[in-house]
This record gives C-alpha cells, sequence and structure tokens, in this order.
C-alpha cells in the first residue's frame, strides 16, 4: 500500500512521533466545537437545526469520506493519503475563523473528511509498520487523541475569549494540525521530480465482503454504536450540564474529565485484552461503565457530575479496545483495510444518528430526559454486541 517505514531504532520513532502527531488533532476540532457550541450560537445566530446538525456532521463526514479511503489509499500509498488528509484537515479548521454558520459548516465538512482517512488508515499503519507492537501503538495514539480531545475541551472556552471570539477559538486548533502536517510531510519524504514513486497497494478485499462475516458485521455493530454514544455525549454534554445551572467553562472542565479518564486507562485495558478471558471482560468493563455514566446523567446529573464524567471516560475506552481488535483482526493489511472502512464507514453512518436525535429531541422536548434515555438504550445494546463480540474473540 505504501512504502515501508524506517527499520532503524532513529526511523521508528521518529515514525512514531508522526503518528502521535496527527493523533492529537484527531479530535481537537470536534471537542473545541462541542465546548463552545453555546457561544457559538449565540454569536452566529443559527438556527436549533445546524445547532443538532453540527455535533452530526464529524460522524457523516467519517462515514461518507470513509467509503472511499482504500481507493484513494491504493492510488496514492497510505502514508501520502494521511498527508492529503491532514491537509484537508488544517484547511477546514482554518476556514471555521470566519464569523459565519456557512464557514462553520463548510470547514467543519471540509476538515473532518481530513480526519476520516486518518481514521480509517491508522488501524492499517499500524498493523502494516508495527506488527509485532500493535497494543503498544495502539495504546499511545488513542492516548494522545485522548489527551487532545481532553485539551480542547478544558481550554477552548478561555481560549476563544482571550482570542475574543468563538469562531476565532475555533481557528485557534488549525495550528497544531498545521504542525502535524509539516512533520508529516517531512517524514513521507516528498519527492522530487524524477525520484522513484512510493509503492503502492493492488490488493483490494472488498469492505462488503467483510461485512458478510460475524466478525464484520459484529465490529461494525459495535463501532457504530460506541461511536453514536460517544459522539453524542461529547457533543451535547457540555449544553446538558449548562442546561442545569452550570456554567459553560465548568461544563467544559466535567467533559474534560470524561476524556481525560480514558488517557491512563487506555493502556491497562488494551494490557488486559490481551488474552481471551480478558478480552471479555474489556468488552464487558467499558459498556458497562458507560451504562452507568449515561444512568446517573439521566436519573441525577448535577448530583455527582464527576463522578459521571468518569464513568463515561471509562466507556470511552470502548474506542481503543475496538481499534486493537480490528488491527489484529485478518491474514494482512488488506483485510485489515477492509474491516476498517467497513466498520468505520458504516459504523460512523450509525453513530451521526446518536448526536442528531439528542439535538432534535432536546429541541422538541426541552428538557433533557429523552435524550438520555435514548442514550441509555444505545449504552445497553453497545454491551450486548460487546459480549457477542468478545465471545466470538475468545
Amino acid at each position: 500500500m505504501s512504502t515501508a517505514l524506517p527499520s532503524t531504532r532513529t526511523g521508528l520513532l521518529t515514525s512514531i512521533a508522526a503518528v502521535l502527531l496527527i493523533a492529537l488533532n484527531l479530535r481537537l476540532g470536534i471537542s473545541s466545537a462541542a465546548a463552545l457550541l453555546d457561544a457559538l450560537r449565540a454569536d452566529l445566530g443559527f438556527s436549533p437545526l445546524v445547532a443538532a446538525l453540527l455535533p452530526t456532521l464529524p460522524s457523516l463526514c467519517f462515514a461518507a469520506a470513509g467509503a472511499g479511503t482504500g481507493a484513494l489509499a491504493r492510488r496514492l500509498g497510505a502514508e501520502r493519503t494521511v498527508l492529503a488528509a491532514v491537509v484537508a484537515l488544517t484547511a477546514g479548521l482554518a476556514v471555521r475563523a470566519l464569523p459565519a454558520t456557512w464557514a462553520l459548516l463548510a470547514g467543519t465538512v471540509l476538515g473532518m473528511s481530513g480526519l476520516a482517512l486518518c481514521n480509517v488508515l491508522l488501524p492499517t499503519l499500524v498493523r502494516t509498520h508495527f506488527p509485532e507492537r500493535v497494543g503498544l501503538i495502539t495504546g499511545l495514539y488513542t492516548t494522545t487523541l485522548a489527551l487532545g480531545a481532553t485539551l480542547a475541551s478544558a481550554v477552548a472556552v478561555p481560549v476563544a475569549g482571550a482570542v475574543g471570539s468563538p469562531s476565532l477559538g475555533l481557528a485557534v486548533w488549525a495550528l497544531p494540525a498545521l504542525a502535524a502536517t509539516v512533520v508529516w510531510a517531512a517524514r513521507t519524504g516528498i519527492r522530487t521530480p524524477g525520484a522513484a514513486p512510493a509503492t503502492k497497494s493492488t490488493d483490494r478485499i472488498s469492505p462488503w465482503a467483510m461485512a458478510r462475516t460475524r466478525l464484520g458485521a459484529l465490529v461494525t455493530a459495535y463501532f457504530g454504536l460506541q461511536a453514536l454514544n460517544a459522539y453524542a455525549i461529547t457533543g451535547w454534554l457540555p449544553s446538558l450540564l449548562s442546561g442545569h445551572g452550570m456554567s459553560e467553562g465548568a461544563a467544559g472542565v466535567v467533559l474534560a474529565v470524561a476524556q481525560a479518564v480514558g488517557i491512563p486507562v487506555s493502556f491497562a485495558v488494551l494490557a488486559l485484552a490481551k488474552g481471551p478471558a480478558g478480552l471479555c471482560g474489556a468488552f464487558a468493563g467499558v459498556s458497562a461503565a458507560m451504562l452507568v455514566g449515561f444512568a446517573g446523567l439521566l436519573v441525577a446529573p448535577m448530583a455527582l457530575p464527576l463522578v459521571w464524567a468518569v464513568l463515561v471516560g471509562l466507556g470511552l475506552c470502548s474506542f481503543p479496545l475496538v481499534l486493537a481488535v480490528i488491527a489484529r483482526s485478518g491474514s494482512g493489511p488488506a483485510q485489515t483495510t477492509a474491516l476498517s472502512t467497513l466498520s468505520q464507514s458504516l459504523g460512523y453512518l450509525l453513530a451521526a444518528l446518536g448526536p442528531l436525535a439528542v439535538g432534535l429531541l432536546h429541541s422538541a422536548t426541552g428538557g433533557w430526559t429523552a435524550p438520555m434515555a435514548l442514550l441509555l438504550g444505545t449504552a445497553a445494546a453497545q454491551l450486548a454486541v460487546g459480549t457477542a463480540l468478545a465471545r466470538g474473540r475468545a
């Protein structure tokens, strides 16, 4: 699919650093928009429909753009495809500096489409170039991803205040994306005219062939449910807490706590999941934590908000867990890419329903009981599917 990463120690460390810098950017633009949603709506004056659409756009872009990732990677090579992706991400986040609803939506679509390519290809790159370190590298990049999400949630509101507007506050996050673009471009080694082109893979396994397998169906269902729950709660948790009287800054901090929990816990979850029995325990544990956290937010959101945030954060560890299953599945990179494309394109399409349904239910009812009851049901479904998937892999 692409040129191999260097096997020297320096090359290995450089490659890991480049992967982690990209991972750092994978949720900055999403978490910052969630923390600033109420401020953006007040500043730009967009409708409740746009407010419901904005947290939904990342999932829709991940589904639509992710479906074409395999074909693009076969044409350009995985590393060059990722380079194009981070360029799109940087441009999309920069466009959101314009204080207009169209710029907010257009920039989100462009940037999240770039993220979609990275989402699909990172498990394949890990499988291809770090075959003996799949768990370690997956843990590192998902932990870095969680660190970026935590950082954005915690400081998005004060950063926007410092630069004078929520739109400019969103555009600030184009700077780390630009840094990732520069480092990845240097790492990829853009060739001068006359240089030998990167090797591209002609192997192709249809994602739809994987859909007919039990593994493909269960991984896709689990990926979709965990993404639905994750994007719904990260997109709307600050608004839920603000609606119950918490300040916007404090609500952003609570969201940051939920996302920070995964930073130390992801490695423990992935280490536990190495064995068959541990895999079952890991799937059950993270899904049950999400279920209990959602129940707390439904019944008594302001009683113990940090406790619910910690439980939700444990539930968010389902993301690195399912990525590790994808990276370890299949007979080679082509099957891994097919499974990753299937699970992420269809999974994110399912996930898009979460933030949209939460937003529309909130607008229709004027409260948070119906949206959280819906998420409680999807969390229960995630637990059931995760149990079936873990037993099948045991």
